[in-house]
């Protein structure tokens, strides 16, 4: 694939920090610079916190999904900095916006994931350095497989993936910072508005 856009591929377990470290030096060498990082590694849980826990798929799950946005993000932030700055884009999901009960640990990676684009969009901002999320909901790629049936039977449909990397360059041509660009059928994509949460100080009254 990476031929096809005059790129070039380098295997990488996202959740090993040191690989990420090496991606990043790798694509130094080989172009000079990164401006941008998209941090797209995901996978499926597999199990529950119930009978069915299994220690071995919820590492595997955390390391892709969590470990490999952060680890990602203190990988490249370095060479982003060495720029002048640049941006960042991780992809959070549907499940990182509202409650999942067939995959509860899916859905605490993901959000996770949107705390931590909600919380470093302004930390990163002195550096010159925007970091936002993409929540895309069943799209086009391997991790919805096992799915396919069911979406077929419930009528749900599956959005293409040239709309996530529409909404991903979008994102990345953008000002915004902190933000989490949801991805829903039948609608625009757009930020998520996270309206009247509660915060550590007293409430202002409006």
């Amino acid at each position: 694939m990476a031929d096809l856009v005059g790129g070039r591929f380098r295997a990488c377990d996202v959740s090993d920090l040191d690989a990420n470290r090496a991606l990043v030096e790798f694509t130094q060498e080989a172009y000079g610079g990164v401006d941008i990082a998209l941090l797209n590694a995901g996978v499926a849980t597999g199990c529950g916190v119930g009978e069915d826990f299994d220690p071995a798929l919820y590492r595997r799950a955390m390391g892709a999904n969590l470990d490999g946005v952060v680890f990602g993000t203190h990988a490249v932030l370095p060479a982003l900095r060495a720029r002048g700055g640049g941006s960042i884009v991780a992809t959070a999901s549907l499940a990182g916006l509202a409650a999942v009960p067939l995959d509860p640990l899916y859905a605490a990676n993901k959000h996770a994931v949107v705390g931590l684009a909600r919380s470093l969009g302004p930390a990163l901002a002195p550096a010159n350095v925007r970091f936002n999320a993409v929540c895309p909901g069943f799209a086009e790629s391997r991790i919805i497989d096992p799915l396919r049936g069911m979406l077929s039977e419930q009528g749900m449909p599956v959005i293409p993936a040239e709309t996530v990397a529409d909404t991903v360059l979008r994102i990345l041509t953008g000002d915004g910072t902190g933000e989490c660009w949801f991805i829903q059928a039948g609608r625009e994509p757009e930020p998520f508005r996270f309206r009247n949460v509660p915060g550590p100080g007293a409430p202002v009254a409006v």
